[in-house]
């Protein structure tokens, strides 16, 4: 009889005087923003970047891969921290235009990185760094119309190539074999989350998805990192001018240059 008794207490408080109800609505996240320790590098910068995107219309493993990025962020040695502030500029990248482009770019250095890592043949890495560096330039262009013209951007398309199904197919496993086997002790952790959040997004049935995957996978590779490590001091400082809300136009311009600049200095 117990269930019968229970169901006429729900049918009698239903029917009972009625009494004042409040809501109160709260914010869904109701953790503190995070603030700047001062440090070149960490997730201030890179949380306070990448709130300028609408994140409902994140996918799912891009959130999970945007914490990851946080964390990194909030390491302590300078291949993670360059990890970090490129993963940030290239996510909010291809996550920023109303309508995804294509991620040729990306996809030709991935497909070069895997090659020179199985055969140690870096040619075709040597052509394709330099077309994905203009890449990273373009990101860095849409996160200062992100600020500066919210808008402007959110009624654009992201950039087209001409490569073969738009970049969405590569040697991703082998390029995050690469990756993962030069990872240190600090960064391995969090690479392997990476790595499997980018599977899923590459996987996924979406260009959006798609193109954050390959963003990621590209800007992570080594000869990424390395350049990113050389122009680090400038592009940490775009980041920080965005993440501060100011006019980030001539951060953006420095930090461009800095990756031009260093450009001959690497190492293949």
């Amino acid at each position: 009889m117990l269930p019968i008794v229970l169901v006429l207490f729900v049918a009698q408080s239903a029917f009972a005087a009625p009494s004042v109800v409040g809501v109160q609505f709260k914010n869904f996240n109701e953790v503190a923003p995070v603030r700047d320790n001062g440090k070149l590098v960490s997730s201030y910068l890179t949380d306070g970047t990448i709130a300028y995107i609408d994140g409902g219309d994140t996918p799912l493993y891009a959130q999970m891969m945007i914490q990851a990025i946080n964390d990194m962020a909030d390491t302590s040695d300078t291949s993670s921290w360059a990890n970090a502030v490129i993963q940030t500029i290239a996510t909010v990248g291809e996550l920023a235009n109303g309508v995804p482009g294509d991620a040729c770019e990306a996809a030709a250095l991935i497909n070069a990185y895997a090659y020179s890592v199985s055969t140690g043949n870096s040619a075709g890495l040597r052509a394709a760094l330099p077309n994905f560096v203009q890449r990273i330039a373009g990101y860095v262009d849409t996160i200062v119309q992100l600020v500066v013209n919210p808008n402007g951007v959110r009624y654009s398309s992201g950039p087209r190539g001409k490569c073969l199904g738009g970049g969405r197919s590569y040697q991703f496993e082998e390029a995050w074999d690469g990756i993962l086997d030069k990872a240190n002790a600090y960064q391995i952790g969090l690479l392997n989350e990476e790595y499997c959040a980018a599977k899923r997004l590459y996987n996924a049935f979406n260009i959006r998805s798609n193109n954050v995957a390959a963003a990621v996978t590209a800007v992570t590779t080594g000869p990424v990192n390395q350049l990113v490590q050389l122009a680090l001091p400038q592009l940490a400082q775009f980041l920080r001018v965005v993440a501060n809300g100011a006019n980030p136009v001539q951060a953006g311009a420095n930090a461009k240059n800095a990756l031009l600049q260093s450009l001959p200095k690497i190492q293949y």
